[in-house]
């Protein structure tokens, strides 16, 4: 393994918005979706939500980096598990992941979520979630590697 994973903080945010763009931008060719937001404004909100986040015991950045450069990070939040379901008192959800688009594949977003769950088990939860568009196949498909099956599906209306 040719890089680190870190643990960051707010004074990382500004690294991570070519990162936020690979997302984005995959998240353009995904078909049957809503539209997405502009670049600027889509980097601009979620700009603000990690501000805002990463703040806070219960989020954690964490960095993926080769030479000093970010290739992949994911955010993670803690916090109560569900009233319904009996997945533990405290749950993890993973807010984002995202890997430059020519390290997919290099393990490195593997290695995020294995950072992502230790974070997790670390906080106590018995659960992990992520959410996935409908139509992302692949990473539906790599979450599955990962562990993860379908639990919960989240419908919208405008």
């Amino acid at each position: 393994m040719d890089y680190a994973i870190r643990t960051g903080g707010l004074d990382d945010v500004e690294r991570l918005e070519q990162l936020w763009h690979a997302l984005r931008d995959h998240h353009v060719t995904l078909p049957a979706m809503r539209p997405v937001r502009s670049r600027e404004d889509s980097w601009a909100h979620r700009r603000g939500q990690y501000l805002g986040w990463l703040g806070r015991d219960e989020y954690t950045l964490l960095l993926a980096e080769r030479d000093d450069q970010p290739i992949g990070y994911a955010v993670v939040s803690i916090g109560d598990g569900p009233a319904t379901w009996d997945v533990g008192k405290r749950w993890a959800e993973i807010e984002t992941l995202s890997v430059l688009e020519s390290e997919r594949g290099t393990g490195v977003g593997r290695a995020l979520m294995e950072a992502a769950s230790q974070v997790a088990k670390e906080a106590g939860a018995g659960a992990v979630a992520v959410g996935v568009a409908h139509t992302n196949e692949a990473a539906i498909r790599f979450y599955e590697r990962e562990g993860f099956e379908s639990f919960y599906v989240l419908l919208v209306r405008s």
